[in-house]
């Protein structure tokens, strides 16, 4: 699992389009894909949850998690309910401490959603997974 938090930076807000991939934008009426976080700023051995929806009902959904370095981890694909939303939990065990940037791509439409900011502290806290997001 991975772990992160929230925090504003000066990054773009749009993750980086490769010459393999394109952004696709949402059709005019269509909703876009959302995602939120549960914590701006996430302790060590903390946990984060991520929500996500607007994406297709009973689809793949394929989450991008980029490091402070620049770096990517893995995708991670799941799957969305019937309402095209989907709970993911994150803990910041293995995380490098510093700003991470999320986004997640509905697999059926090609749509990205927004990019969540978040920061690894190694700051104690609560370790107990949180149950809502803030926004």
């Amino acid at each position: 699992m991975l772990g992160f938090c929230l925090v504003a930076c000066t990054r773009a807000d749009a993750p980086s389009a490769t010459k393999d991939s394109a952004v696709a934008a949402a059709p005019e009426g269509t909703i876009k894909p959302t995602i939120t976080l549960s914590r701006e700023r996430i302790p060590q051995n903390g946990w984060l949850k991520m929500y996500g929806k607007g994406f297709t009902p009973k689809s793949n959904v394929q989450s991008h998690l980029r490091r402070p370095d620049g770096t990517e981890f893995r995708e991670i694909s799941m799957m969305t309910d019937a309402q095209g939303e989907f709970v993911h939990d994150i803990d910041s065990l293995l995380l490098q401490r510093g700003v991470h940037d999320l986004w997640a791509e509905d697999s059926t439409t090609g749509l990205v959603s927004n990019v969540a900011h978040f920061t690894a502290t190694d700051e104690p806290g609560p370790s107990e997974k949180p149950t809502h997001p803030t926004m």
